[in-house]
């Protein structure tokens, strides 16, 4: 688990309904440095609701730092709130914000909207929600949200302006009826009821237990195209997903690291690799196609990007001149923590860098590799070149640079483990 207070950009405080909170924001995450303003309209919005005053289980879908879930918990305490979120991180940052607010009627939880249900049933449903999620997705959550009410229940959502029409027909469709509207300057917060003869239908909800296992999700509302692609000399057929690049074209990162761990990488016996940040794959895909590794882990906080690579590297029978690596094991992993990674277990660590403003990523980075890499094994970190030149100028003595590699733009580098 990284070091939370590191990552905190600023400390604020918010009062909702007579309850104040002290929340940490994070550069890392949504808003970082005030609670944003289609939040704020959202509980413009739901602030003298009876409803809300009264629910007994209220679900934030899509908390972030926490804000609207542990508002709530905070201004009515008899209420059960759940706070769920895909991002690992802002999971963490939710639950660090929890108990410093000391909410016991609060929990918080990874899960994804729009896939496979939301469980329920729900008194209030609420969400600031993510433009960048997709159309689809933004229908699949709302037809969920209507099946997920309990009778007499309400849904809060705020979106940005350019979504309000589409958002508005979708919440039609599913028998929604408006009982609030606020209108701001960038965004448009709803609230609404199910209309007369709609009855919810309590769907079997998300996946529980661990939302790192196989098939933990349904990713088929996220489906936005499937394609074939060609890396350095394989030939595959990959999905894309609405929320994650590279789903029609392969992005220059990858194709920069990929090209050093073809370089580097593939003289030797690859059994153990772990890539950080995947995407939905392509870099992940080649190494299973062409170095062979007996474990293949994928690591991030991104629950969407380590189960859309996983659903695409169950494709590997599919790349071409290649016959099924029946024996390699795909796992996924919480960067968080990293638990279940060995020391000195790894041949290849490729990491898609995702540095944070005013946080010293550099030091976890060495600190990683020196745990994690065995003597031999090669480190790939593709960044932008700035922070390359950081990391290369605080490298670690037990590294050697085997070399860089430029592409629009995009960088890389690779290091060996002497």
């Amino acid at each position: 688990m990284p070091d939370l207070k590191a990552l905190v950009n600023k400390t604020v405080s918010f009062r909702f309904c007579g309850a104040e909170l002290r929340l940490d924001l994070s550069h890392a995450l949504f808003s970082s440095f005030d609670v944003d303003v289609g939040t704020k309209l959202l509980f413009k919005a739901v602030g003298r609701d009876a409803v809300l005053a009264g629910a007994k289980r209220v679900l934030d879908a899509g908390s972030g730092v926490g804000v609207i879930g542990l508002a709530i918990a905070a201004a009515f305490p008899a209420a059960e709130v759940t706070l769920r979120d895909r991002d690992l991180l802002a999971v963490a940052f939710s639950e660090r914000n929890r108990r410093a607010n000391h909410l016991d009627n609060a929990k918080v939880e990874p899960g994804l909207i729009g896939s496979g249900g939301l469980g329920g049933p729900w008194d209030f449903i609420l969400s600031n929600v993510p433009a960048k999620a997709g159309g689809p997705v933004i229908a699949a959550f709302i037809a969920q949200a209507a099946a997920a009410l309990a009778p007499g229940g309400r849904l809060g959502i705020v979106v940005v302006k350019p979504l309000v029409d589409e958002v508005r027909a979708l919440l039609t469709v599913q028998g929604f009826e408006l009982v609030t509207e606020e209108r701001g300057a960038m965004h448009r917060a709803f609230v609404c009821s199910l209309g007369e003869g709609r009855t919810p239908g309590f769907p079997s909800g998300d996946a529980k237990g661990n939302p790192l296992s196989p098939g933990c999700f349904d990713l088929s509302a996220y489906v936005r195209r499937t394609g074939g692609f060609k890396l350095f000399g394989k030939i595959y057929t990959a999905t894309g997903f609405w929320g994650l690049p590279d789903f029609d074209t392969i992005g220059y990162p990858q194709l920069a690291a990929t090209e050093l761990v073809s370089r580097f990488a593939s003289g030797g016996t690859i059994d153990e690799s772990l890539v950080i940040n995947p995407g939905v794959g392509h870099a992940a895909l080649w190494i299973a196609a062409s170095l062979g590794p007996k474990r293949l882990r994928l690591a991030g906080r991104d629950l969407l990007a380590l189960h859309a690579a996983r659903e695409n590297l169950a494709r590997i029978d599919q790349v071409s001149n290649e016959d099924p690596n029946e024996s390699m094991a795909v796992e996924l992993v919480d960067v968080l923590s990293l638990d279940g990674v060995e020391e000195a277990s790894l041949d290849l660590l490729l990491d898609f860098a995702d540095p944070v403003p005013e946080y010293d990523w550099v030091e976890p980075t060495w600190s990683r590799a020196l745990r994690l890499l065995c003597p031999g094994g090669t480190l790939v970190i593709a960044a932008p070149p700035t922070e390359l030149v950081r990391l290369e100028r605080r490298r670690p003595s037990g590294f050697r640079l085997l070399g860089e590699k430029r592409k629009k733009g995009a960088s890389a580098a690779a290091w060996r483990r002497t």
